[in-house]
């Protein structure tokens, strides 16, 4: 089967997954995370996050919220790989595929300092500064009552 979904008990959203996918006539492997305790360990240590539910699909893995955001998108996502798969990436390709994540970090990280700054600078401009003579007079009262002793 070219789709396994890894779900868990009591995981509402992999119900309404299981339900889309029943409904569209797309054909799943389920496999429960407690009774695959294994291979779902590999597999979160692949893709780096162990959320359910999680969709192996051919050679591709889709994790809820990064790769999709409701059943209708991962539906959409499976019919277009279906119809347009993908070969299996060379060597050459994986190493340069590798390579292009470590870029998209790092540009995502870049975008996350940006848009900080950004946020810096609003939050400056929303902050009264106050002047300084509104600013206690703790420095004079310490001066004055050095000089007095």
């Amino acid at each position: 089967m070219d789709i396994k979904i890894y779900t868990q008990k009591n995981c509402k959203y992999c119900d309404n997954i299981k339900t889309a996918l029943g409904e569209n006539n797309i054909e799943f492997e389920e496999l429960e995370i407690s009774e695959v305790r294994d291979e779902w360990n590999k597999l979160t240590r692949v893709v780096g996050m162990a959320l359910t539910p999680t969709v192996k699909f051919k050679d591709e893995v889709w994790v809820p919220s990064r790769d999709f955001r409701s059943p209708e998108e991962l539906i959409k996502r499976i019919e277009y790989f279906k119809e347009f798969p993908l070969p299996d990436p060379t060597e050459d390709e994986k190493t340069e595929m590798l390579l292009n994540a470590f870029k998209n970090i790092g540009m995502s990280l870049q975008n996350i300092n940006m848009t900080l700054g950004q946020l810096r600078t609003k939050l400056d401009q929303l902050t009264v500064k106050p002047k300084e003579e509104e600013l206690p007079i703790l420095e004079k009262e310490v001066t004055n009552e050095e000089t007095t002793n």
